[in-house]
């Protein structure tokens, strides 16, 4: 049922959640501890490395942080930790052996007494302890996006994960890719503009004008054709011999197109907010291409080398928002919503099939929809009110808005399996096909949680969805975020994120090896992985979730709470502390002191030990664990807290409650 915040308390069902941070619904039921996030850029996951433990005879000194070599074999590490009797390492190279001198700076300090074994510590917390160590130092080498400010945009192409910042000035806008060595920027080409061509340019043509010459990586066309009245731009990865100028761009001698300025290389301006969609007009197995738009520079698309700027026409030609819907390429100007012709991104002109319809107000996002070949529809949102279009072409397209006033906010729109959800004035809503009049409806999904929502009103920054999740998520710019879960097309329940930074832009996408990936960019330069590891970047994750008072389906019997039996299932080590409360909170009544709980097996593990407020979980899956209590009222709400780097996500799946009956209570 998740996080809610309207129904009385003596109505709520037993499954929902009074307060939480950083748990989400989990697949099946239940609540699950959520995974943390790293930086990246390229580089291997600092979550992915190994440490290794050497047993040693020490004789100098060794600190956290000496690089060690081993004297013999020639291995490197570099020290994590000083243990009694051995040495933690990471980064190691090379292989150590037994009986070899450690040395630090050219000089013995210990003597191995075994060789490094990778993840050999003995206990699941020190394995935990120790891969923390570890992820904490190889993720120094990872670096942030070089430049300024925040991340502008980010997102996943062929594989490779890209990211847009304002450089170091502030002056421009570069655009980087992920590299096994950290980030590298894109290189832009050069551009020319031309008008009144005669004769068709092609890709791979040389285009001399004098001295000055450079072969053509992209011909692109708006307007007109090629031999009458065409106009549109030629892109250059180098230009030889100085500058083209206006006039007269010859191949093979013969003048083809008239050059309406100089050529110049293509710079980006600052600022923005990216949005991006890859999609292949080609139908070739390989000519998937990137397009993107920022609201401060004209669209573009990207083929992995050639950065390609498509120009429409507009006076002021910095599109806010993209798509592609029955092979157009479709761009948003606030309220005009305009389509390319029909399989070329390139061509704005209504005579290759481009077209465009006034919405009146601002448009704040596209999601195309399902339906059948003729049917299929496209979500065109803006801040008052929902449109579809439908059609096929600029032949037929039909714009139909909405009978309701509901309008998206901007980055909040993705698409859950046939419905569409996003946050709107009234909370987060969700837009369903039906089989009635106008094929689509709306349903609240934020209802429950309607006091939190207003707050969070217009601090609405990004969106994603995890799939292998079942998940909608949405961040605000106060470093939180929902994670609405999903059974199905029923929602699950909603639980408030807590990341301790902003998420400015995000992507979530599968990659060809059938991998879901989800990155997100800040406002201190790095690039994120999401969903991955145990800490965010390093610090803890605090995460806490509070149930509602049980009262066992009578609320006016006193009762005495005699043990609470858990079900919990965990990755691999989790530490949490445990605490309940009587009677709604009632000061008056407070729990005795509880006594250690006897030792638990399951799943291949073991039930470590109980001290009140604090568990410790080793196992792949520990059933039924228990903790006393001890004190008599009508109800109990129990509390989950943790506060770790190194634990692995855990899932509370349910809770029985052991009680003895006393008597009923009139007053």
């Amino acid at each position: 049922g998740g996080l809610d915040l309207v129904t009385p308390a003596i109505a709520l069902k037993p499954g929902r959640i009074l307060d939480s941070q950083n748990y989400e619904p989990a697949i099946g039921g239940g609540y699950s501890r959520i995974n943390g996030f790293e930086r990246f850029d390229g580089q291997a996951s600092p979550t992915s490395k190994s440490y290794w433990i050497i047993s040693i005879n020490l004789t100098g000194t060794i600190a956290v942080g000496n690089t060690v070599t081993g004297a013999t074999s020639a291995a490197t590490g570099v020290v994590l930790a000083v243990v009694s009797g051995y040495l933690v390492l990471g980064r190691v190279s090379g292989t150590f052996v037994t009986a070899e001198a450690l040395q630090v700076a050219a000089a013995t300090q210990a003597t191995s007494t075994s060789a490094a074994v990778a993840d050999s510590a003995t206990t699941a917390a020190l394995h935990a302890d120790y891969k923390l160590l570890s992820a904490n130092d190889w993720r120094t080498l990872i670096t942030t996006v070089p430049g300024s400010g925040r991340i502008r945009g980010v997102w996943v192409y062929n594989d490779v994960v890209y990211a847009f910042r304002n450089n170091a000035g502030g002056t421009a806008k570069v655009m980087h890719k992920q590299t096994s060595s950290g980030w590298s920027a894109i290189t832009l080409p050069y551009e020319v503009l031309f008008t009144a061509a005669t004769g068709q340019i092609n890709v791979g043509d040389t285009v001399t004008q004098g001295g000055v010459s450079g072969v053509v990586v992209a011909a692109l066309l708006r307007t007109g054709t090629w031999t009458v009245a065409g106009a549109g731009s030629l892109i250059f990865t180098t230009i030889t011999g100085g500058a083209f100028a206006a006039g007269a761009l010859l191949v093979g001698g013969v003048s083809k197109v008239t050059a309406s300025g100089a050529s110049a290389a293509i710079t980006l301006a600052v600022g923005g907010v990216g949005e991006y969609f890859n999609h292949n007009f080609a139908g070739s197995t390989n000519t998937m291409k990137m397009y993107g738009c920022d609201g401060v520079n004209p669209a573009f698309e990207f083929d992995g080398t050639n950065y390609i700027p498509i120009h429409t026409g507009m006076t002021t030609d910095t599109p806010l928002h993209v798509t592609v819907h029955k092979n157009h390429l479709m761009l948003s100007f606030l309220g005009s919503h305009q389509s390319s012709g029909i399989g070329n991104p390139y061509a704005w002109s209504v005579v290759t099939g481009a077209s465009e319809i006034n919405l009146s107000k601002s448009i704040t996002g596209y999601l195309p929809q399902s339906g059948t070949a003729s049917g299929a529809a496209l979500a065109i949102f803006t801040s008052e009110r929902t449109h579809i279009l439908y059609g096929s072409s600029s032949a037929d397209f039909a714009l139909v808005p909405s009978t309701f006033d509901v309008g998206f906010s901007p980055y909040t729109m993705q698409q859950v399996g046939n419905d569409a959800f996003g946050l709107t004035a009234l909370g987060i809503q969700k837009l369903m096909t039906t089989q009635n009049y106008g094929n689509f409806a709306y349903g609240s999904v934020s209802h429950m949680i309607q006091p939190l929502m207003t707050l969070k009103r217009g601090l609405e920054t990004a969106s994603c969805v995890l799939k292998t999740k079942n998940q909608y998520r949405v961040y605000f710019n106060d470093n939180t975020g929902l994670a609405i879960g999903l059974t199905g097309e029923t929602i699950s329940g909603i639980t408030v994120l807590n990341y301790g930074m902003p998420v400015r832009c995000m992507v979530s996408a599968t990659l060809s090896t059938g991998v879901e990936v989800t990155y997100f960019g800040s406002d201190d330069g790095y690039v994120y992985m999401d969903n991955t590891g145990t800490s965010f970047d390093g610090d803890e994750i605090e995460a806490w979730m509070r149930l509602p008072f049980n009262n066992n389906k009578s609320p006016r019997v006193r009762k005495r709470f005699r043990r609470a039996i858990l079900e919990v299932d965990v990755e691999e080590y989790a530490s949490v502390n445990i605490s309940y409360d009587l009677g709604y909170g009632n000061p008056g009544v407070a729990p005795a002191a509880a006594t250690p709980d006897q030792a638990m097996t399951g799943g291949g593990g073991y039930w470590d030990s109980f001290i009140w407020e604090s568990f410790n979980w080793d196992a792949q899956v520990v059933s039924n664990p228990s903790i006393s209590i001890d004190g008599t009222e009508k109800s109990i709400s129990l509390t989950f807290y943790s506060n770790r780097a190194q634990d692995k996500p855990h899932t509370v799946q349910g809770v029985t409650l052991l009680t003895t009956p006393q008597r009923l209570e009139n007053n």
